[in-house]
């Protein structure tokens, strides 16, 4: 997905109402994932195209934003948009951080897959940050600074103690780094995890990556890590592009004894084809859970007691190829037929979800939050 340039909109603006959605908040930088934090603000991951200026703010439940980490990995991608920080994972005091692929792959007029000639502007695209804060995250009110030498110094096995300027501490080091590329053809596959699902004890971190393809497990005690599910190919049912394309998956939630997967799927992203699995990790078993969608980019359920549960998934756009492209939507399931919430959003990326209020909140590569009451 590549970046879009940000307009700056006034404080009244933000404070719209879109149809059922309230914006929060404008002027995010690429965002790609956002999750809440124990008092109910959020942590956004954001990406840039410009070396070493991807960062992590923290947005207040009022809109007010400011950063948390500057300075971290970026740079632009190779079809031009902007990486960086990914998704996030947060138990206790504890954050872990999916860095993506960054400026690592580059394709040349032949159209193979190579290593980027001029060297990638991080070593540390392809892994997993683990930060053990000094104090709950909701208090920090600093910024945590990274330079390029303490990206390397990660990169060489080392721990950062880093301080925000205003008494914060943090400790950041490497949890698992994974391969850039694996061999493929007359080229390379490069990685960029995309997905993060923590289990309820913390023992167990999976990773989705969306363009190797797969669903990894580490263990956070020790950073050891395996690949535990490749996504298959699928066929081509599109007019344009390859026999087969890429399943893509984008975001996991833990469900049971599952993972709900959302898949994008690849060029041409033709209509109906994405989908949600259902995938049991030990077994390997995929079973479908949400079909007939045709970018699927988060998924998210809600537990009703009493009710069977409610099921929302986030499109990033109905019409990725047209020109212009076709706006995202929220579609909610309380049955097997689904219902449109929104339809209007701006390429929507992330869900997140508040049970103390029953409310939604839609991140949008636009640079927006949304905020849907659910009662």
């Amino acid at each position: 997905m590549s970046s879009l340039k940000l307009a700056t909109l006034s404080l009244a603006a933000a404070a719209l109402l879109l149809g059922q959605a309230e914006v929060i908040i404008t002027g995010l930088q690429g965002p790609q994932k956002i999750i809440l934090t124990p008092r109910g603000n959020f942590l956004v991951t954001e990406t840039s195209t410009q070396t070493n200026s991807g960062r992590i703010s923290f947005v207040s439940r009022a809109g007010v934003r400011r950063s948390l980490f500057e300075g971290m990995p970026s740079g632009t991608e190779v079809t031009g948009g902007g990486s960086g920080p990914t998704a996030l994972a947060l138990r206790d005091r504890t954050l872990y951080i999916a860095v993506g692929g960054g400026d690592i792959e580059r394709r040349p007029p032949t159209g193979a897959t190579i290593h980027n000639p001029a060297g990638a502007s991080s070593p540390i695209f392809c892994s997993i940050l683990e930060v053990r804060f000094s104090t709950d995250i909701d208090t920090i009110t600093g910024t945590f600074r990274f330079t390029p030498a303490q990206q390397q110094s990660l990169a060489d096995g080392e721990s950062l103690n880093l301080e925000d300027g205003a008494g914060g501490r943090a400790q950041v080091s490497v949890l698992a780094d994974f391969p850039d590329s694996v061999p493929e053809g007359t080229g390379y596959r490069f990685g960029n995890p995309w997905g993060l699902a923590l289990t309820p004890d913390g023992s167990t971190l999976w990773v989705s990556d969306g363009s190797m393809n797969t669903l990894s497990r580490v263990n956070t005690a020790t950073g050891r890590w395996q690949r535990q599910v490749r996504f298959p190919a699928l066929p081509n049912i599109g007019p344009i592009g390859p026999p087969m394309i890429d399943a893509v998956p984008t975001s996991i939630r833990l469900y049971g004894d599952q993972i709900l997967v959302s898949f994008l799927t690849g060029v041409p992203f033709s209509s109906g084809y994405a989908r949600v699995l259902a995938v049991n990790p030990e077994t390997k078993v995929m079973e479908p859970f949400i079909f007939n969608l045709t970018s699927a980019v988060d998924v998210l359920w809600r537990d009703r007691p009493g009710q069977r549960p409610q099921f929302f998934a986030l499109e990033f756009s109905v019409a990725q190829l047209a020109t212009p492209a076709g706006p995202g939507r929220l579609l909610r399931y309380d049955s097997p037929a689904p219902q449109v919430v929104l339809n209007d959003l701006r390429a929507p990326v992330s869900l997140a979800f508040d049970p103390a209020t029953e409310e939604l909140f839609i991140l949008e590569l636009s640079g927006r939050i949304l905020k849907v009451s659910v009662r």
